[in-house]
């Protein structure tokens, strides 16, 4: 709650903060993009046009529990700021979007028909971060 803390400071690494970021996210009963909308955000990102899969994403965004909105609005922007230092920090949004999209989906990595669809889970978060002014 105190926003005067500095981590950097107190000798807190880039690394340790977001291991505890994706920590968490992992430790939540529930993922933050809920399960009951994955079958549709795949659907939506085969969408060719993408003013209307952008259309579509954010209709689908609108879905979800207005807690979980909130949140996944404030990480998502957190990470378009982040992918906008990519010369300094090498983190682009398709980067970050690896990093973060299982910790954000918790997909079921058990299931084998899962497997092929993680490069399109991936892609999803990763428009999110580069269009999140479009979004929120």
């Amino acid at each position: 709650a105190d926003h005067n803390i500095s981590l950097e400071s107190m000798g807190v690494t880039v690394n340790a903060v977001a291991g505890a970021l994706k920590a968490f996210f992992a430790d939540l009963p529930d993922p933050l993009v809920p399960y009951s909308l994955h079958q549709e955000l795949l659907e939506t990102s085969k969408i060719m046009d993408k003013t209307e899969r952008l259309h579509e994403l954010k209709e689908i965004v609108k879905k979800f529990h207005p807690v979980n909105y909130d949140v996944f609005r404030y990480i998502i922007t957190h990470l378009n700021r982040v992918s906008q230092q990519y010369k300094t920090n090498f983190m682009t949004a398709d980067n970050l979007s690896i990093c973060f999209w299982p910790t954000l989906m918790r997909p079921d990595f058990e299931n084998r028909e899962f497997l092929s669809t993680t490069k399109i889970h991936q892609s999803v978060i990763e428009t999110f971060i580069q269009q999140c002014q479009f979004f929120f």
